[in-house]
C-alpha cells in the first residue's frame, strides 16, 4: 500500500504540471491571437484614415477644377474676341481687343495631387479596405483620368505659349499698339492658329468637367463607405 503513494503522487504531479503547461500554451496562443486581432483592427482604422485623406485631396481637386474652369472660360472668351477682330483686321481694335492683346496670360491647367493616394498604394492599405470596386474606381481616376488630363494639359500649355508668346509678337507691335503686317495670308494663318487654340480650350474645358463629375461621384462613394 505504501508503494502506491509515490506513484499516485507522481501521477497527480504530472497531471498538474501538464495542465499548467497546457494553460500556458493556450494563454500564449490566445495572447498572440488577440494581438493579431488588435493589430489588424489598428491597420484597418489607419487605412480608413488614409482614405479620409484621399477624400480631402479629391475635394481639393474639385475646388481646383472650378478655378481652372473659370480661367479657361475667360481665355476662351478672349480668344474668340481676337478671332473676331482678326477676321477684319483693317478696323481699329476696340478697347477690349487692345486689353487682350496687351495682357494675354496663359490660364492655369491641371496639375496632379497624388500624395494621399500614393501613400495608400505604397503601404498596401488598399486591401485592408476590403472594397475592391471602390479602390478600383479611385485608382482609375488617379492612374488614368488624372494622368490623361495632365498629359493633355502639357500639350495645351505648349500650344498656348507658342501662339500667344511667340507667334503673336510677329503679328502685333506691342509698343506702337498696331499690326506688324497687313499681309492677308499671314493674318489668316494667325487667325486659324487662334481657332485651333480655341478648339484646344473647348476640349480642355470638357475634360475638366468630366473629371470634376468623376471626383464628385468618388467623394459620394467614399462617404458611403466611411459611414
Amino acid at each position: 500500500m505504501d508503494n502506491l503513494q509515490p506513484v499516485s503522487f507522481m501521477r497527480r504531479y504530472v497531471i498538474r504540471f501538464g495542465g499548467e503547461a497546457i494553460l500556458i500554451v493556450v494563454s500564449v496562443f490566445v495572447a498572440i491571437y488577440l494581438e493579431s486581432m488588435w493589430q489588424d483592427r489598428a491597420e484597418k482604422l489607419e487605412a480608413r484614415e488614409s482614405l479620409t485623406q484621399v477624400r480631402i485631396s479629391l475635394l481639393e481637386d474639385k475646388d481646383f477644377f472650378d478655378r481652372v474652369e473659370k480661367e479657361q472660360t475667360a481665355a476662351a472668351e478672349q480668344t474668340r474676341l481676337l478671332i473676331q477682330w482678326f477676321s477684319s483686321p483693317e478696323t481699329l481694335p476696340n478697347e477690349q481687343v487692345h486689353k487682350v492683346l496687351e495682357s494675354y496670360i496663359m490660364p492655369i491647367s491641371i496639375w496632379p495631387r497624388r500624395a494621399a493616394w500614393n501613400s495608400m498604394v505604397s503601404s498596401g492599405q488598399l486591401r485592408l479596405l476590403d472594397a475592391p470596386g471602390l479602390t478600383t474606381r479611385i485608382g482609375d481616376y488617379y492612374e488614368h483620368h488624372l494622368r490623361r488630363i495632365e498629359y493633355n494639359g502639357r500639350q495645351y500649355d505648349g500650344t498656348f505659349t507658342a501662339i500667344t508668346e511667340r507667334e503673336l509678337q510677329h503679328i502685333w507691335n506691342f509698343e506702337e499698339q498696331q499690326l506688324l503686317t497687313t499681309d492677308p495670308v499671314r493674318l489668316t494663318e494667325f487667325r486659324n492658329r487662334l481657332r485651333y487654340l480655341n478648339r484646344w480650350i473647348e476640349y480642355y474645358l470638357e475634360a475638366v468637367d468630366r473629371n470634376r463629375s468623376l471626383v464628385e461621384e468618388l467623394v459620394v462613394e467614399i462617404d458611403q463607405y466611411l459611414r
